[in-house]
């Protein structure tokens, strides 16, 4: 599973009109990269012992995909939620496809 061409775009383009045009902590300006697979954040209790919820039990709690900007030159790591980016129910992730095959199909 990675994430969509375009939605990368947007993301990108949305964090330069933001100010985000260089690593916070060591201000290079040309070492920012975006991550093309979502990083997947589970903010739940953990289960009591291993045995502590069956298989199927909501076990409350939120998952968030989140969008991996990293500094390549000191490692500086920042997520960013990606529904903060998606628009309705635009597809941003894509399955199995490659970067050819999804141009391909967006022409």
């Amino acid at each position: 599973m990675r994430w969509r061409q375009t939605f990368l775009a947007e993301v990108s383009q949305s964090l330069q009109q933001l100010g985000m045009r260089a690593c916070p902590v060591c201000g290079s300006m040309e070492s920012l990269s975006m991550g093309r697979r979502p990083v997947v954040l589970i903010d739940a209790d953990f289960p009591p012992d291993e045995d502590g919820f069956p298989l199927g039990e909501d076990r409350g709690g939120d998952m968030t995909f989140a969008v991996r900007v990293e500094c390549t030159t000191c490692g500086h790591l920042m997520l960013f939620n990606s529904e903060r980016y998606r628009s309705g129910d635009e597809k941003i992730m894509v399955r199995g496809l490659t970067e050819e095959q999804e141009r391909q199909l967006g022409e």
